[in-house]
């Protein structure tokens, strides 16, 4: 009878695979990332080295000119690198006993980083672990690897958070407006609710429609060049306006799509440039002449990650991730779970990082799940 021997587990478990940094980059102190690569093995194995790397990478490049003339500019950096080695090369390979291993790592990430930028027609950000673990000429040599997303979120004393917006004027002495949002700042799957008031000083103009577009801007750069493209992410419009009256007052509301496919969030870097601007059109028609005549604004807003002013941007505990889910492409982030302790001490001890002894204590636990194989020792036992 034939025994099969069960691939070894190699894994990238993270406390937290979203990191949050707060304020600008001038403002930000950074963020940690902590976690373990834990390796199980079933039978005794011999490794070269194991090694595991965070790299944090830019990329931008457009087609540029018409016809024959046409270029490609691009453009790819190496934003951040940090490389842990848990088992050195040496002349001689490693035996390692069946037993199931792990290595912490941790790292302070500064906070001029850029945030990452996914879903640009040009270009991206991302940062990536990566973890290989070398064995002897003929085995093959064990791969994982973990995206780690940061975003930025806007530090709750920031001016941003309390001031709306207000553009009021004359336009050529015929009409006052006023549009006013009662902040700049929106999440993804937000509403942005806008007061328009009008009023006409002549009395031959009236409102025909008022049109709102949402519209994304963003700007790669590569070196001295630039390339900005913008697209319309909503479109409001009203055209049912009464012509007895002289002013007008009207609520409109543009719906941010709860996706970063369809909108990012705001980014400002030297390699891509994320804004959204709110544009209003305003159709006057001249009651005598049935002349036709167009009003514009325009307003900067500002959108962040869903949940920037929520509990659930602060990092959880260590205990409540060790079971995250290893890297997959197409694979959504889950929410970390939440967990409920009856006593202020137990949220004390349990926020703290524990240290490589305590942690090492503790290992069987998460690794007691259906997917790690049982140590040697413990299949020896069982039998």
């Amino acid at each position: 009878m034939v025994h099969l021997t069960p691939s070894p587990l190699f894994q990238i478990r993270l406390e937290n695979d979203t990191l949050i940094m707060n304020g600008t980059r001038t403002e930000s102190v950074g963020c940690v990332l902590r976690g373990q690569l834990v390796l199980a093995i079933t039978e005794p194995t011999k490794f070269k080295e194991i090694k595991l790397s965070f790299q944090g990478k830019s990329k931008v490049g457009w087609v540029d000119g018409g016809g024959i003339g046409q270029y490609y500019i691009n453009e790819e950096k190496i934003l951040y690198q940090h490389d842990w080695e848990f088992l050195s090369a040496d002349k001689h390979y490693h035996l390692m006993k069946p037993d199931n291993y792990h290595w912490d790592f941790e790292l302070i990430l500064p906070g001029t980083l850029p945030e990452t930028i996914e879903g640009c027609q040009h270009g991206s950000v991302k940062y990536t672990l990566k973890a290989i673990a070398e064995r002897h000429t003929f085995a093959l040599n064990l791969h994982t690897q973990r995206k780690v997303t940061l975003v930025r979120s806007l530090l709750s004393g920031s001016l941003e958070y309390s001031q709306g917006v207000i553009i009021t004027n004359n336009w050529n002495n015929k009409i006052d407006y006023e549009f006013s949002i009662d902040s700049r700042v929106f999440g993804l799957g937000d509403k942005i609710p806008i007061k328009i008031k009008l009023k006409s000083i002549d009395d031959d103009f009236k409102v025909q429609e008022i049109i709102c577009v949402f519209k994304e801007y963003t700007t790669y750069t590569a070196g001295s060049n630039q390339k900005t493209d913008s697209k319309v992410i909503k479109i409001a419009n009203e055209n049912n306006f009464s012509r007895d009256v002289n002013s007008w007052y009207h609520l409109m509301e543009i719906s941010i799509p709860n996706d970063p496919i369809y909108c990012l969030y705001d980014s400002q870097n030297d390699i891509i440039c994320v804004n959204h601007k709110l544009k209003f059109y305003v159709t006057f028609i001249n009651k005598i002449h049935s002349q036709r005549c167009e009003l514009r604004a325009v307003s900067s807003i500002m959108v962040t990650p869903d949940s920037y002013n929520s509990d659930n941007m602060n990092l959880p505990a260590y205990y409540e991730n060790h079971l995250s889910r290893p890297y997959s492409e197409d694979a959504p982030l889950d929410p970390s779970t939440c967990h409920f302790v009856s006593s202020l001490h137990e949220v004390e001890e349990m926020n703290k990082l524990p240290s490589y002894r305590s942690v090492a204590s503790l290992i069987p636990v998460p690794l007691a799940d259906s997917l790690l194989p049982p140590t040697y020792d413990a299949t020896i036992n069982g039998h």
